[in-house]
């Protein structure tokens, strides 16, 4: 009758084991990791065809600009690997911003790095907050992913890493640093 009862418990204990380990195994697999990248954005704001950032309304009787309160953009800029327009691209950064401070220093942003290179093809990261317009380095906070950054949160730094004011053509660095798992 002991040794019936051994042989139990350690059935009962190799049963368990085999449900547990795995478990465990998968917890593994959702570790909270953390990530760090430099990405560019090629920004034309010209209002031509190629443009990549619009002005689309404004307060009446006002100029549109980037420092007039209540005016509001609409971005789609391509995301590249290297500050050279040709370098590979990454994806694009699609959304919002407002001018939101009556002295036109702050614009409140909200926008998506939509990813479309091979490693994180159509994975987010969605960034939101004001951004001091300017300042030369301007954080942000990253609010949430999808795909491969699901649950995602940290924050992104801006800096204008090339300006030609003639054809209102900039490039902005765009450092990452997101946790998720």
């Amino acid at each position: 009758m002991a040794t019936n009862s051994k042989v139990s418990l350690l059935l009962l204990l190799v049963g368990i084991s085999l449900v547990t380990f795995p478990l465990l195994a998968k917890a593994n697999d959702h570790e909270l990791r953390e990530i760090k990248m430099s990405l560019y954005f090629q920004d034309n704001s010209s209002g031509g065809p190629n443009s990549t950032v619009l002005p689309v309304v404004g307060l009446p009787g006002k100029l549109w600009t980037f420092t007039q309160f209540g005016t509001i953009y609409v971005t789609d800029d391509p995301i590249t690997e290297g500050p050279d327009p040709t370098s590979a691209t990454v994806g694009r950064g699609q959304g919002i911003f407002v001018t939101a401070s009556l002295d036109g220093l702050y614009a409140h942003v909200s926008f998506s790095i939509v990813f479309t290179n091979e490693a994180y093809n159509g994975s987010t990261i969605q960034i939101e907050g004001s951004s001091k317009q300017l300042e030369a380095v301007r954080e942000l906070a990253v609010v949430s992913g999808t795909g491969k950054f699901r649950y995602a949160r940290g924050y992104v730094t801006f800096e204008t890493y090339y300006l030609d004011i003639s054809t209102s053509y900039s490039v902005l660095r765009c450092n990452v640093t997101v946790r998720h798992y």
